[in-house]
């Protein structure tokens, strides 16, 4: 009886929830809180990446914020590249943070590379705010092309950044080389313990890069072909060329593709900062409790 009545009353009310859009809150709350949990890890170190990964982590939360509002209120091409292009930036700065402030002797003593390095890491600073501007001014939707190049050139300049990072690691900052051998890089002022966790960051970060490389390439194909292609109706330009009309349920998966690859990729940080830095506690622990016990 209570329940029927309680029922009745709502019904009378004629509430209407948006039970999507809670839901979209709700996961961005939680991402949000993860992020939070991850800046109290690094407040109380005293390592040198500690300034560097809060700073990245509270940008990340903004553009957490941003990408939640924009799948509840916008529809518009341009704001969602910008997003996009962002959250590749972002990745970006994960591995600028471990290259400038990790737990490597050579950044230890300051070197960092020699001069290619620099060059590389400072041009794809360059290259993501170019592309930004040009991909903003391009993010238009013509009849029979409803992707814009704007996206080619940011999943484009992922991938470059990928090879690039690579170069870079392998040039200067690839742990191995140091186990293979020693050339007095590591002066006695990094112990093993950092360098196992610059180690096992670096790893985390290149998984979860090669996936994203993966995924937005994935997209660019389906883009450019399926929906210009097979699905032409699925999604097409409004009026004003400047926003998608999703016709059915497959062109509502062309922007669950986007606003899905950018919250990937502002997870990055995170994993590398965060869930990263927990397993290699973890595994420390459970090898001590297990010395100790062996003792």
């Amino acid at each position: 009886m209570i329940i029927d009545d309680i029922i009745e009353a709502v019904n009378d009310a004629d509430f209407d929830i948006d039970f999507k859009g809670l839901f979209t809150v709700s996961k961005a709350l939680f991402t949000t809180f993860g992020i939070y949990k991850a800046t109290t890890i690094w407040n109380k170190s005293t390592s040198a990446l500690a300034k560097p990964a809060i700073r990245l982590l509270g940008f990340n939360a903004v553009l957490v914020a941003l990408i939640t509002i924009y799948k509840l209120t916008r529809r518009e091409i341009a704001p969602l590249f910008v997003l996009q292009c962002l959250s590749h930036y972002s990745c970006f700065l994960t591995f600028a943070a471990l290259a400038g402030f990790g737990s490597h002797p050579r950044i230890k003593k300051g070197k960092r590379g020699d001069r290619r390095i620099a060059l590389a890491i400072w041009s794809l600073h360059f290259l993501y705010a170019a592309v930004l501007v040009v991909g903003f001014m391009w993010a238009e939707c013509n009849e029979g092309h409803v992707y814009p190049i704007s996206f080619l050139l940011s999943d484009s300049l992922l991938l470059i950044s990928y090879i690039m990072l690579l170069y870079v690691k392998k040039r200067g900052f690839d742990v191995s080389d140091l186990k293979k051998n020693d050339d007095g890089a590591n002066d006695g002022t990094t112990d093993k313990e950092d360098l196992e966790l610059f180690e096992a960051q670096v790893a985390a970060f290149f998984s979860q890069q090669r996936i994203l490389v993966i995924w937005h390439f994935v997209e660019m194909i389906l883009g450019y072909v399926l929906f210009n292609v097979f699905l032409e109706e699925a999604v097409i330009c409004d009026e004003n060329g400047d926003a998608w009309v999703f016709n059915f349920k497959g062109g509502k998966a062309f922007l669950l593709l986007h606003t899905y690859g950018v919250k990937q990729g502002l997870g990055v940080a995170s994993k590398v900062f965060f869930k990263t830095v927990k397993k290699v506690n973890k595994k420390r622990a459970e090898a001590a409790s297990a010395k100790a016990k062996g003792e």
